[in-house]
């Protein structure tokens, strides 16, 4: 923005005469730019010079109009001095500048300014009236009101005195306010801004401005000021001071670039506000909110605390509750097979007694039959001996005829074969029975756990003969030590299982086997429904059962798994739904170290 405006009012009427204060009001406009924006000490001088040069070729040229006309002696002389004190001043000024640019302060402008303009009003339109009219210049009177009235209406006047007006208000105002040319290097800062940064008020060197400001601060508030330089962009920043004693002051600062006219950037003005206080709240209000949250941690912490332990207790009383379930469980289905087992060595005993004897008579009869035989074949022999006419021939052939001897000898030793063979069978399961119960023998002995599958199917055929066909692929496992009569129930329970899983007729399927020298597998697989992966996860489990009310109760697999636990083994289970299951057991071949 230019302090002096060029008008219609500055004209003195001499064309050369106006143009050339044109360029002198150009150079003065130039000269305070300069010194607004700071710039380096060489072109500042270079600018004074031009202006004093300026200056001797336009006064040289006004001197020669006023010798040329005959201009008042006296008048002439006047004006020729008032234009040596103007050159001087300005000579001296530009060997001043180099050494010290602060000599181009406001109030060498306004000397400038106010020279030039009552100059031009005056001196030089005195002289333009008296050579354009012919008159005596010492008979032309020019109003110094108007003259007043015309360079108070110059914008120069009118920006000086806002200028005043801002800095009389900055400096009483608690904010810092400032002002940095294109260097960033402050050419105005109020009264507050000095006092809050403690430098003494004049000329602000950048290491002074720089030191006093926090070392952690110092890298970001530089980086801040050349991004809005470069960018042409506003700014926020909080920054800390330090003083000479260590105190600490926070700055809350704003700062928009200052532009020239054809849009370079000419500095940065900006406002800052001590926000030390605002600081210490925030700082006091911050440890009120730890110390809280340290107490709702501390609080939560033995919340959480209490809560695990009733949480952990509450799981050691479902986890007894489960095992007492469990215990009672099986104690209640172990009594029951037991009881069970008893019934059946019970059966077994009573029927295996008739049975012997039964047993024993049949033999007898074979031999009977066998002799009554060999009788009937003699008779047979005599009689053909005697005449066809003789009583006892004749009474034989009616005999023969209507016993149909042939036959009951052919068929009364079919009758014995087959009635040992029911007895021979009959006695094989009152055994097998016997064999699967073992009520008397529930310690750990050597068992032929292929002889135990084969006792079981016994036991079960009439559930398994309309369900499935049984197929046997034994892989030769020899007998080893363990509790037979529990492991006869685990293949039960399996094996009626594979039987229900069947909707119409299938194949159940036993094999046993090696894993290694010390472990054997029985695996018992079915074409059955198979099961989900949820039903798989659970069959195990006390009471789960999928079958309806009062079909199952839930402990057939629970007591299986648990049986071979007590054995140290392991029970396997893959099920695809609509293919089937497999059962897969691994026992131990070696007693466990008591």
């Amino acid at each position: 923005m230019s302090i002096l405006t060029w008008n219609d009012q500055l004209l003195v009427g001499i064309d050369s005469v106006d143009n050339q204060h044109r360029h002198l009001v150009a150079l003065i406009n130039r000269l305070d730019e300069l010194n607004a924006l700071g710039s380096d000490l060489q072109t500042v001088i270079d600018t004074v010079k031009q202006l004093a040069d300026y200056t001797v070729y336009h006064f040289q040229h006004e001197e020669q109009l006023m010798a040329e006309a005959g201009f008042n002696p006296r008048m002439q002389a006047e004006h020729r001095q008032q234009h040596q004190d103007f050159i001087d001043k300005v000579r001296q000024v530009q060997i001043e500048a180099q050494a010290d640019v602060s000599v181009l302060s406001k109030d060498l402008l306004d000397f400038l300014v106010d020279w030039l303009c009552h100059h031009i009003l005056k001196t030089d339109k005195l002289m333009a009236i008296s050579l354009n009219q012919g008159v005596d210049a010492a008979q032309i009177s020019i109003d110094k009101d108007e003259h007043v009235d015309i360079l108070h209406s110059n914008l120069y006047s009118a920006l000086r005195e806002s200028e005043e007006r801002f800095k009389e208000l900055a400096d009483h105002l608690p904010a810092l306010i400032w002002i940095t040319n294109a260097k960033n290097l402050p050419i105005f800062c109020n009264r507050f801004w000095f006092k809050t940064f403690n430098i003494e008020r004049g000329f602000v060197d950048r290491r002074q401005w720089l030191n006093t400001i926090h070392p952690d601060d110092r890298d970001k508030v530089v980086q801040t000021y050349q991004q809005a330089a470069a960018e042409l962009t506003k700014f926020k920043i909080q920054y800390r001071l330090q003083g000479a004693d260590g105190a600490v002051v926070w700055i809350l600062e704003t700062a928009v670039p200052r532009l020239r006219k054809n849009g370079e950037f000419a500095g940065l003005m900006g406002c800052g506000m001590d926000i030390s206080t605002q600081k210490q709240a925030e700082a006091a209000l911050l440890k009120i909110n730890q110390q809280l949250e340290e107490r709702v941690r501390e609080r939560t912490q033995a919340l959480t605390e209490a809560n695990q332990t009733l949480e952990l207790e509450k799981n050691q009383q479902t986890l007894l509750n489960q095992q007492l379930q469990e215990t009672q469980a099986y104690l209640v289905q172990s009594e029951k097979m037991a009881s069970i087992g008893q019934l059946a060595a019970g059966v077994a005993h009573e029927i295996n007694n008739p049975l012997g004897y039964i047993y024993s008579n049949l033999n007898s009869l074979k031999q009977y039959i066998q002799e009554l035989s060999e009788v009937a074949e003699l008779a047979e022999r005599l009689a053909g001996q005697l005449p066809d006419s003789h009583p006892d021939a004749l009474a034989f052939k009616q005999f023969k005829q209507t016993v149909d001897l042939a036959f009951v000898k052919s068929d009364g030793a079919d009758l014995v074969r087959e009635s040992m063979e029911g007895a021979n069978r009959a006695k094989k399961i009152v055994q097998d029975l016997r064999d699967f119960s073992r009520i008397d023998k529930q310690g750990r002995e050597m068992f032929d756990l292929e002889a135990g599958i084969d006792a079981t199917l016994n036991i079960v055929n009439n559930e398994l003969k309309f369900k499935a066909e049984v197929v046997k692929e034994y892989g030769g496992v020899k007998p080893f030590e363990c509790v037979g009569a529990q492991l006869n129930q685990v293949f039960m329970n399996l094996l009626v299982n594979a039987a229900q899983a069947i909707p119409d007729f299938g194949k159940i399927t036993v094999r046993t086997g090696y894993q290694d020298a010390d472990t054997v597998w029985v695996e018992v697989e079915d074409t059955g429904q198979g099961m989900s992966e949820e039903t798989r996860m659970r069959i195990f489990d006390p009471f789960f059962t999928t079958k309806p009310v009062g079909k199952g109760t839930g402990l057939g697999l629970s007591l299986s798994y648990k049986i071979i636990q007590d054995h140290n083994g392991r029970i396997e289970v893959e099920s695809v739904i609509g293919q089937g299951s497999r059962f897969r057991i691994y026992l131990p071949t070696c007693a466990p170290a008591s």
